[in-house]
């Protein structure tokens, strides 16, 4: 369960029992190579002593002290990971105040210091309950008979102090705890008395062990002793042993066993919470590396290589080595490298088949929304059950049937691996066909990822299917055979899945291009290269027409392809990922079941903004932001923008406001119900709806703004004076209430 949600949480673990393991090999050897040296020395009034030394080897004490460094490290690492995963994971699932904020696991003294902690935002991001136990078991709390939380407490205790004495130089050594010293001696002397010391550190120089007396004792006399001592390695800094059995070793293993049961509960409480997960890190280059200008890239394009890609018929060249594949995309900006990721890694799941269902799900719900992801549903058929696909994306009345194939075990040669691709595109197709078939019958109850239960229309949505290869290393050259039935099936490699959500960061936008193509490419794994082929052809495509109704009323014809060259979001993250994070808001703010279903028409509405405008939306937005947070007290300062996509498509207002009042809130539905009347002009209001979001700036520091939706459908049937209002409260230079420019 730990390796499935906290990868790098275990891997820190399993480095920090690996170091340990080391200290304790490290420390063994030592001893047996006579670390330890002992003397005695029995004076003439026969009055004795047992002492003892280290003589350490060089360089040995300080590998001991690096292996216990390291192992103090990584058992932090693993606690900070462990909300570092925490926050990454369920930042699908909600708002995540300061990304840029550094999380990690908080130890503070009192009570204060540790809501000092809190208040930096360290966990900002992680579950409640997980926020919970660390505070319960902190080292301030006092003890509530709880053995098991009392062991934590102090184990956290213990990681504190060790690495605040390993940074003021303390070094490892060894624990001296004399148990059972004996004395011998030739005849006629006799041992009177022997008394053992108190434990304590032993270092280079003697530490008396035990003390005796002898009586009749004469120079001479043969005196053997055995110091009865047990020397254990020891951190001696701050280390009072409680007893015999409190030993350096205990303490370790003590805080390893401590911090594995952290890892166990995060994971735990991580397993209880519904809905999809962020993917897991991988290795290739971020969004930032993976578009770059041909020109200045690593691998010294030539101008006379860059110009002949840019002259050729589609503009689009492909590089593949080591693993990696590299397109050369020709832009009317130039020439382009964009690199396609490799699949993320799968979580440690038992089955590989149940880790790749899971990545599949989580790329869409982490570029994606995962509102629109339905995770598979099981329903009883006769005496047995059957699963409804391995997923669904629903968006609007377009949804997408996804079937996984995952090559479990090792991979054969090429011709059998091609084999197996092909028999599994066969079967899945199969599968897909039989699951629209029970979609078209009846709408299905399901769970979406947030964890959410939706009733789906689904014999009113139009589906296309799409099979997902999850193969080690995918064959190549793989011909793919066009499926046949009445619904359109597509078949992808996991990569290719990934690279539409990453390239167009919108549900809506991955689904309608599945839609749009309606099959597969000829060969299994070019999908990228016709990504990019359609997308030049929407680059060149001309204009429409815009409805002069609306050029009449200032509006500003805008022409943005559907399918853009450049990731989204490559050209200003942060006003993209504004526009998430605006969508987060609307999907989060629903505070019952029957909110969700209505609310998804909503969603899909919003999420239907072209990729292209959304950088500018974001933009627009945060400037928006900026500029009303300053305006003059008592006055209320306006930002609006609106998008009509279409004739038939839902309009889409933004507006951003001062502060949020019932006076700001019903002047916001008269903006509203005025933009919608006026579609009516060159429209049936009856068959419209439009969608309006407003932003108002926060000062409390909980989170930096509110967001209010509000929808309108059919006919708002205003009278000739209310009308007359809005009109002029909106429509003109003097209204009561200032505002910013609109497009």
């Amino acid at each position: 369960m730990i390796s499935e949600h906290y990868p790098r949480a275990l891997g820190h673990l399993q480095k920090a029992q690996k170091a340990k393991a080391e200290m304790a090999a490290l420390w063994g050897a030592l001893l047996d190579e006579e670390l330890v040296e002992e003397s005695v020395v029995t004076h003439p009034d026969g009055s004795g002593v047992i002492s003892a030394w280290l003589r350490w080897p060089i360089g040995r004490q300080e590998q001991l002290t690096s292996l216990f460094f390291g192992c103090v490290q990584e058992l932090w690492a693993c606690l900070d990971a462990l909300v570092e995963e925490s926050v990454e994971a369920f930042s699908v699932l909600q708002r995540v105040r300061r990304p840029d904020r550094p999380r990690f696991f908080p130890v503070a003294d009192s009570p204060e210091g540790f809501q000092a902690l809190l208040a930096e935002l360290c966990m900002d991001g992680a579950l409640r309950s997980h926020v919970a136990m660390v505070k319960d078991c902190q080292p301030f709390q006092g003890s509530d008979g709880n053995v098991i939380i009392d062991r934590l407490r102090t184990s956290l205790g213990y990681l504190v102090a060790w690495e605040s004495s390993l940074a003021s130089g303390a070094v490892m050594g060894a624990w001296a705890t004399p148990v059972d010293p004996q004395v011998h001696t030739e005849a006629p002397a006799v041992l009177q008395s022997i008394e053992a010391e108190p434990a304590g550190a032993l270092a280079s120089e003697e530490r008396v062990l035990a003390r005796y007396q002898l009586s009749s004792f004469q120079h001479g006399f043969a005196v053997e002793a055995q110091s009865g001592t047990y020397v254990d390695l020891c951190f001696a800094e701050g280390f009072t042993p409680t007893d015999v059995e409190d030993t350096f070793d205990r303490r370790l293993t003590q805080a390893v066993e401590a911090v594995t049961r952290f890892a166990i509960s995060f994971a735990w409480l991580s397993s209880k919470v519904p809905g999809s997960r962020r993917v897991l890190p991988g290795t290739d280059p971020g969004d930032g590396a993976a578009w770059v200008e041909a020109a200045r890239s690593s691998r010294r394009w030539s101008p006379e290589e860059l110009a002949e890609l840019a002259s050729s018929d589609i503009g689009l060249g492909r590089v593949e080595d080591a693993g990696t594949l590299t397109l050369m995309v020709s832009t009317t900006g130039g020439v382009y490298e964009r690199v396609i990721a490799n699949a993320t890694p799968l979580r440690g799941h038992a089955r590989r088949g149940m880790a790749a269902e899971m990545a599949v799900q989580d790329a869409a719900a982490t570029w994606g929304l995962p509102d629109f992801v339905m995770v598979p549903s099981v329903e009883r058929k006769g005496r047995g059950v059957r699963e409804i696909s391995d997923g669904l994306l629903v968006v609007g009345g377009r949804g997408v049937v996804v079937q996984i194939k995952a090559r479990e075990g090792e991979p054969g040669t090429r011709e059998k691996e091609s084999s197996w691709v092909l028999k599994q595109l066969a079967a899945a197709s199969k599968q897909i066909h039989g699951t629209v078939r029970r979609l078209k019958m009846q709408s299905v109850q399901m769970t979406n990822g947030r964890g959410r239960s939706i009733q789906i229309d689904s014999p009113a949505v139009e589906w296309v299917g799409v099979t997902i290869i999850e193969h080690p290393v995918p064959p190549s050259d793989v011909l793919v055979t066009p499926q046949t039935g009445a619904t359109p099936v597509i078949a992808l490699l996991r990569r290719d899945w990934e690279f539409l959500f990453n390239q167009l960061r919108s549900t809506h936008a991955v689904v309608a291009y599945l839609h749009r193509i309606g099959g597969s490419a000829p060969i299994l794994g070019e999908e990228p290269e016709r990504y990019y082929e359609l997308a030049a052809a929407d680059a060149a495509a001309a204009p429409g027409a815009v409805d002069p109704a609306w050029e009449r009323r200032g509006a500003r014809p805008c022409s943005v392809s559907l399918l853009p060259a450049a990731p989204a979001g490559s050209d200003d993250d942060e006003a993209h990922t504004m526009v998430r994070i605006m969508l987060e808001d609307v999907a989060t703010s629903l505070t019952g079941p029957d909110e969700w279903e209505p609310w998804q028409a909503t969603l899909a509405s919003l999420d239907s903004l072209p990729v292209g405008y959304r950088t500018d939306l974001g933009r627009f937005l945060l400037d928006a932001l900026s500029a009303v947070a300053i305006a003059e007290a008592g006055t209320a300062a306006w930002r609006m923008r609106t998008f009509i996509a279409g004739p038939d498509q839902d309009q889409l207002g933004f507006a951003v406001c001062s502060g949020l009042t019932d006076h700001t809130r019903a002047a916001f539905s008269t903006w509203l119900q005025l933009r919608h009347h006026e579609r009516g002009e060159a429209a049936d209001l009856a068959s419209l709806t439009s969608v309006g979001v407003l932003l108002t700036p926060r000062t409390d520091g909980y989170r930096e703004w509110d967001t209010t939706v509000q929808v309108i459908s059919g006919d708002p049937e205003l009278s000739t004076a209310d009308l007359r209002v809005y009109q002029d409260l909106w429509n003109t230079s003097q209204g009561r209430v200032s505002s910013g420019p609109e497009a």
